[in-house]
């Protein structure tokens, strides 16, 4: 069956929205720059490393796409950029407990509420997927959730109209992709140190290698700094194939 989307403009962008689709990345992969997809439901949506990420009705399931244009501004690292629009925009609705976790989830206190996939479908552009928890309840479907998951419904009174939050991070991404366009991603990274909660102590797991040490934040370039024998080490995210805090 073919998919019917609902199109429209808005401020810039050209938005479709789709009732169900089997992930809002592989709609837009071909779309250019500009664009943006809302699916109300998921049934083949993935994170890093082809994980399942639940996206039952009642959720923000969005793909965004973002050119990448300089070529050199440090475009990797945008998930970063992304989630740091994500906490800017739940901590204006109250959530102070908000914060990241390195490379690119979203966490009310110890609890997800959002992830973000980025993929490169082109060499001009990318797609930045991000499916944020609102009314939906995660472990409607996986009990083993309730411990790990929430949602805006879970941690507000009233949750905010979807559509409103829609905007808000539309807004926010095209502002935080102007500043990485004209200033590179380092002009992020301070910005992005202040919204971490905390120092935590964190286990990696590197291919056959699990080290652990205190998170210190990001460098200029987005990598994960850990204090490792007093000195801080770098790691990139293709190279991490699992962060854990430990508590």
């Amino acid at each position: 069956m073919e998919t019917v989307a609902r199109i429209r403009e808005w401020r810039g962008w050209t938005l479709h929205e789709v009732d169900a689709l089997g992930s809002t990345n592989d709609y837009a992969r071909d779309l250019p720059p500009w664009h943006a997809v809302r699916a109300h439901t998921q049934n083949a949506a993935r994170g890093r490393h082809g994980r399942h990420w639940s996206s039952d009705e009642g959720g923000l399931w969005i793909s965004i796409v973002l050119p990448l244009d300089p070529p050199d501004r440090g475009w990797p690292a945008f998930p970063l950029a992304a989630g740091l629009a994500v906490v800017s925009t739940l901590r204006g609705l109250g959530l102070s407990e908000a914060r990241l976790r390195w490379p690119n989830d979203v966490l009310v206190g110890p609890k997800k509420i959002c992830g973000i996939l980025m993929e490169k479908f082109a060499a001009d552009r990318v797609v930045v997927g991000l499916g944020l928890n609102v009314t939906n309840n995660p472990a409607a479907a996986d009990p083993e959730l309730e411990a790990i998951a929430t949602s805006l419904a879970g941690e507000l009174p009233i949750a905010p109209p979807i559509d409103d939050i829609y905007e808000e991070l539309l807004i926010a991404l095209r502002i935080l992709h102007g500043r990485v366009a004209e200033e590179g991603f380092a002009s992020l990274a301070d910005d992005i140190n202040r919204h971490w909660g905390g120092t935590r102590q964190v286990e990696l797991h590197i291919a056959n290698e699990v080290i652990r040490g205190p998170f210190l934040g990001i460098d200029s370039r987005g990598d994960l700094l850990l204090q490792v024998d007093g000195h801080p080490v770098s790691h990139s995210a293709p190279h991490v194939q699992l962060m854990r805090e430990v508590l």
